[in-house]
């Protein structure tokens, strides 16, 4: 659940890449300023939540792995006494904690995209504008 939030809050932050790429082609200065300003802050914003999400993850991880080497005695309602963690309880929190891995894995890659794509960006920004040309679309 904490990964599905931490997505989706991600998700919507950046900068638009259309109206970056636009902005580009007309060598708008006030626009490539305003986004690149904000940049260092939002990547270090997201750095910073994607080491979090990581460290839960691993301590997830590491709770698992204490369950399935000393079994976690757990109340049985019906029993009165302590039963061990089933193989099956064990394996949907492996499954939980795989699936959270998986979609920081993913938001990784699309901001390292992301990133990639806005520095590409910024680089033809200044190549082209240096100069003083514009090809607007």
């Amino acid at each position: 659940m904490a990964a599905l939030l931490f997505a989706a809050a991600l998700s919507a932050e950046g900068p638009d890449l259309a109206a970056l790429d636009k902005a580009v082609a007309r060598c708008d200065a006030k626009f490539m300023t305003a986004t690149f300003s904000a940049e260092p802050q939002r990547r270090r914003a997201f750095a910073i939540d994607a080491y979090h999400e990581q460290e839960s993850i691993v301590a997830a991880r590491r709770a698992l792995a204490m369950k399935r080497l000393a079994p976690v005695l757990v109340a049985a309602p019906a029993a009165g006494g302590p039963v061990p963690a089933s193989n099956a309880d064990l394996d949907r929190e492996a499954s939980l904690i795989a699936e959270r891995q998986q979609e920081l894995d993913d938001v990784r890659m699309l901001s390292s995209q992301r990133d990639q794509l806005l520095d590409l960006m910024r680089q033809q920004y200044l190549a082209k504008c240096a100069t003083g040309k514009s090809d607007e679309r």
